[in-house]
């Protein structure tokens, strides 16, 4: 059983520098939700992914920034290959357990059956519990159905291995925390020469970085090729943790500082990303009042993931087609009751899709000017009808001088709401 005060509350990984992307962005938002609300939120929370895509940091700094917060919380970290039976007694005491490679110990029958009362006696007392495997525990071979069923109870989230963009993304963000400024033509070589893991993707770059350090030249690529030669695969080892008894020895060597310093400019990244998560969060609460109100929102739904950036803007196209709908909505209320059953029914099919405006913009328009004609028709009408004979030419009618009775504006129903601004329907009470 580890000790009350385990070795992760001095480890290097935090929150605040994991790194972010499209790979492993919901995690890092999970995770962060944990930390700040520990045994309330996805629990049991479980991270799973492939080999150094960033699980084990996810969960040291998930008991790092709980044990900060909660500092009368006592923190059990248990490794999956080596978890005994008194290992998980004890871990029943703890406030926060932590299980890394959990997908190690399930093939001891014992270690199932005993942790379906831990986590039913940790999660029932608002404890919390985060786990992280290689794969989903849907897929573990011999994984007990009770267990899976309180696995399945939390959250399951995944980290998905890098792409080319994403790598080179990580290893500029890893350079400038080392005050580095790379250019785009030796971060995608040295993206180029190391596969979707991360690890080996920051082994790459302290490499490259050392070969710079040892020559005292620029970072050019020439030099990635020297660091990293393209004939063969690279196989680096991966940066691991220095062990505890060593901790205060290789705290003060300056290649470890070289190798694993970060600092605030790292910080100011991971803020961004909160930012972005949390505006997120907003576009998803508004799109659900708007999908409340009857409005079609899939689309834009599936945009939200994307850059933070591009998520506006589909988000703004998305609004600025419900004002035009909110309008079109009204200048098509005023002609309801004039308009034909079926004209009716094919313009009240278009009356919620925001990406299907410009069709409800060209039906309003067509029904406007089949009505235009009647409306004139009025006590007007034997005069222009003499118009007619003699100049052959009908005046056209203003669009203004087009009036309905007020008892049909009366039958209008949903489509009457008239909002100044399409923000007022997010207000309104449903």
């Amino acid at each position: 059983m580890p000790e009350a005060q385990p070795h992760i509350l001095t480890s290097i990984y935090q929150l605040d520098n994991f790194i972010t992307g499209p790979s492993n962005r919901l995690a890092y938002a999970a995770a962060l939700r944990v930390a700040e609300n520990p045994g309330r939120l996805y629990n049991p929370l479980v991270i799973y992914g492939g080999v150094g895509l960033g699980k084990t940091h996810l969960l040291q700094a998930v008991g790092n920034a709980v044990a900060a917060r909660n500092p009368h919380w006592s923190v059990a970290m248990l490794s999956g290959g080596q978890i005994r039976i008194q290992d998980l007694d004890g871990a029943e005491r703890a406030d926060l357990l932590l299980i890394d490679d959990l997908h190690l110990c399930i093939q001891e029958r014992e270690i199932q059956i005993r942790m379906i009362p831990l986590f039913d006696a940790m999660v029932g007392t608002g404890r919390q519990i985060a786990a992280t495997t290689d794969l989903t525990p849907q897929k573990m071979e011999r994984l007990d159905a009770k267990l899976l069923s309180r696995l399945l109870g939390g959250l399951i989230v995944g980290l998905r291995e890098v792409d080319g963009n994403e790598k080179v993304l990580i290893l500029a963000k890893k350079a400038e925390a080392h005050g580095l400024a790379l250019s785009e033509e030796v971060l995608a070589t040295i993206a180029s020469r190391v596969p979707g893991n991360i690890r080996e993707l920051e082994g790459a770059l302290n490499r490259v970085m050392l070969y710079a350090s040892l020559f005292e030249g620029e970072v050019t690529k020439a030099l990635v090729d020297e660091a990293l030669p393209p004939s063969a695969p690279l196989v680096i080892a991966a940066p691991s943790e220095p062990a505890a008894g060593a901790a205060e020895e290789a705290s003060g060597g300056e290649f470890v500082a070289f190798v694993s310093g970060l600092d605030s400019k790292v910080s100011d990244l991971i803020t961004q990303e909160q930012n972005a998560e949390k505006l997120r969060q907003e576009y998803k609460e508004k799109l659900y009042i708007w999908r409340m109100k009857g409005f079609n929102t899939s689309r834009v739904e599936k945009t939200l993931e994307q850059d933070i950036n591009a998520a506006t803007k589909e988000y703004q196209a998305f609004t600025d087609n419900i004002e035009k709908l909110i309008a079109l909505q009204e200048e098509f209320g005023h002609m309801a009751p004039a308009a034909s059953p079926e004209q009716v029914a094919r313009i009240e099919a278009l009356l919620f899709d925001p990406d299907r405006v410009a069709e409800l913009e060209a039906e309003v328009q067509n029904l406007k000017r089949q009505l235009m004609p009647k409306a004139a028709a009025g006590p007007a009408g034997p005069a222009l009808e003499g118009a007619s004979a003699e100049s052959g030419a009908v005046p056209a009618a203003p669009l203004q001088a087009v009036e309905l009775p007020e008892k049909a504006l009366a039958n209008l129903g949903l489509i009457e709401e008239n909002w100044p601004r399409p923000e007022d329907r997010l207000m309104e009470s449903f």
